[in-house]
């Protein structure tokens, strides 16, 4: 587990990264330009294949027959016709571009024969002088496969690839020539220079390098990119961390303070509560006392609510049925075609809520007064669904702001009356049941309230 953590730990390091991209850029690259390379490279040497055949096929049909037929044996090497014949095969030669040497061969008696051979020669044996040309009837035990295919199917063939024997490497085509009567006499070969093809190639490999080496560069410039640019993800990252830290634990002493504060309230009211149960003079129980229980009551509800206390009750109940029994009956509810018929959860907290927001006294302070409810059904899952309640008021008289009530939890006015009690319980009950409350001013006079609650579905008692 621990070489596994490690090797996830230096995968993660920027620097690693980097290098890893860089090598990853190379080798995707790399891999590309070398197979078009090899793709270019095989297009050219088709092209002067398809070029030589051509080339030896037009020539062959130059190449008399009749007569070639006649040099059968050395002793025509010195023949006149034999030597005039030489020379109109040196005249084709030195038509064609690059070819170094162009002949006749013949298949007799399963072997490949010289016929006619004037071409200059290398010196391959390095003696300082031009090596001797294959003379009449030689044989040429060595031949290549196109060679010895050209002269059996009596067809023009071509080398795949260069092919070499003892007059060096060569690209050879081979065409079929006939005599006057349409019969097969034998092959004209023509040889060219790989000269011609490593020019061709020349450049296609120049631009292949420069191609690889830009993509080094550039697989060095994406990696070090690669690596300043996690390197400073990590860094903010870090500091997202260590600030996400700090405002948790920001949050944790708040929620701690405010549990304490909470607990601070409860024990006033209970307080107070014990206070006016007590038998005091009538004097001292005057008209303030009046009010004090109801006070200390809603002081004490919206305690526990802020610590996030709940009744723990749970039933299955139908939504729709609870609002309507909760608002009065001028009120116009319209419910949703996805809203379900029973839902699990405690039909008196959203009475609750329901009350805190709708009725008198505090609504008309506060929100207005309540028009129209909507109840609709959203983020649906397997086993829950949130209720989604539109509330919108109208008609509003008062000097609290609602929105403001909403939207801070802390805001001073909580705890101002019994009215503003209620209200601000209200909103620490939906947060503890994990809902939201969202207030929007839709036009002059008249103000939203999006109630969202989470509720389990139907359950089997």
């Amino acid at each position: 587990m621990t070489k596994i953590q490690s090797r996830r730990g230096a995968l993660a390091n920027p620097a690693v990264q980097g290098v890893l991209f860089t090598l990853a850029w190379l080798a995707v690259t790399n891999v590309t330009i070398y197979f078009i390379y090899l793709r270019a490279v095989e297009a050219v040497k088709e092209e002067i294949r398809d070029g030589l055949l051509r080339n030896v096929s037009v020539a062959a049909t130059s190449i008399d027959g009749d007569q070639h037929q006649r040099f059968t044996s050395k002793a025509y090497r010195q023949d006149p016709a034999y030597l005039a014949f030489i020379a109109h095969m040196e005249k084709l030669r030195n038509a064609s571009t690059d070819v170094k040497y162009l002949y006749t061969n013949i298949l007799k008696d399963g072997k490949v024969y010289f016929v006619a051979n004037g071409s200059p020669q290398n010196d391959n044996d390095k003696d300082g002088k031009p090596d001797e040309a294959p003379q009449l009837m030689d044989p040429y035990p060595d031949a290549g496969k196109a060679l010895r295919d050209a002269l059996r199917l009596q067809k023009p063939e071509v080398d795949r690839e260069p092919y070499t024997d003892v007059w060096g490497t060569f690209y050879s085509a081979y065409a079929p020539f006939k005599d006057s009567k349409g019969r097969f006499v034998g092959t004209l070969g023509m040889d060219l220079e790989l000269r011609t093809l490593q020019q061709r190639l020349m450049p296609i490999g120049l631009a292949a390098q420069r191609a690889a080496f830009t993509s080094g560069i550039l697989a060095v410039l994406f990696g070090a990119a690669v690596w300043f640019f996690r390197s400073r993800n990590g860094i903010l990252e870090s500091l997202r961390h260590l600030a996400e830290s700090r405002l948790d634990k920001v949050e944790h002493e708040r929620q701690r303070e405010r549990n304490a504060a909470a607990a601070q309230l409860e024990a006033v009211a209970t307080r107070i509560e014990g206070q006016s149960g007590t038998g005091a003079p009538a004097q001292a129980l005057a008209s303030p006392s009046q009010h004090a229980l109801p006070y200390a009551s809603a002081l004490k509800r919206y305690a526990l609510a802020r610590q996030g206390l709940r009744s723990g009750h749970a039933e299955n109940f139908d939504p729709a049925a609870l609002l309507r029994s909760s608002l009065p009956a001028e009120t116009p509810l319209q419910v949703g075609r996805d809203v379900p018929s029973m839902v699990w959860g405690d039909p008196g907290e959203l009475r609750e809520i329901l009350q805190a927001l709708c009725f008198q006294p505090f609504s008309n302070t506060a929100l207005g007064s309540l028009r129209q409810l909507d109840l609709d059904a959203d983020r649906e899952e397997l086993n829950t669904l949130n209720l989604v309640m539109s509330l919108r008021f109208a008609d509003k008289d008062g000097s609290l702001d609602g929105s403001a009530l909403i939207q801070d939890r802390d805001h001073p006015e909580h705890v101002f009356d019994e009215d503003s009690l209620q209200f601000a319980t209200c909103c620490e009950q939906v947060r503890s049941l994990g809902g939201s409350l969202v207030h929007r001013q839709e036009n002059e006079g008249s103000e939203l309230v999006v109630l969202t609650l989470p509720f389990d579905k139907f359950r089997e008692e």
